[in-house]
């Protein structure tokens, strides 16, 4: 994350009723300079909740910090998930704008 995170974008999406057990994946990629998206990070979770979130970004957040100090993406790319929202505004501080294409 310290290579595609600092000062470039981070997307986070998430897996929807795509197996039985109804647990869901959600993973954070970063772009390299080819612009090709690299996993950095991801859960697995029984829950689409704020605080599981949260319980997840707040210590990648911290390890990126300690390395990096002044570490922070420029943009993050994510859909309209309220709890997807949420949590990054809680942890991240960024300010969040929602683009809809039609």
């Amino acid at each position: 994350m310290l290579s595609y995170g600092h000062n470039g974008a981070i997307s986070m999406d998430a897996t929807f009723g795509t197996n039985d057990m109804k647990f869901h994946l959600f993973t954070l990629m970063g772009f390299d300079d080819h612009r090709t998206c690299v996993p950095l990070a991801w859960i697995i979770t029984s829950r689409q909740i704020v605080e599981d979130l949260i319980k997840w970004l707040k210590p990648l957040k911290n390890k990126m910090l300690s390395h990096m100090p002044h570490w922070k993406p420029s943009c993050f790319f994510v859909d309209d998930a309220p709890q997807k929202l949420k949590a990054l505004r809680l942890i991240l501080y960024l300010v969040l704008t929602l683009c809809l294409f039609p």
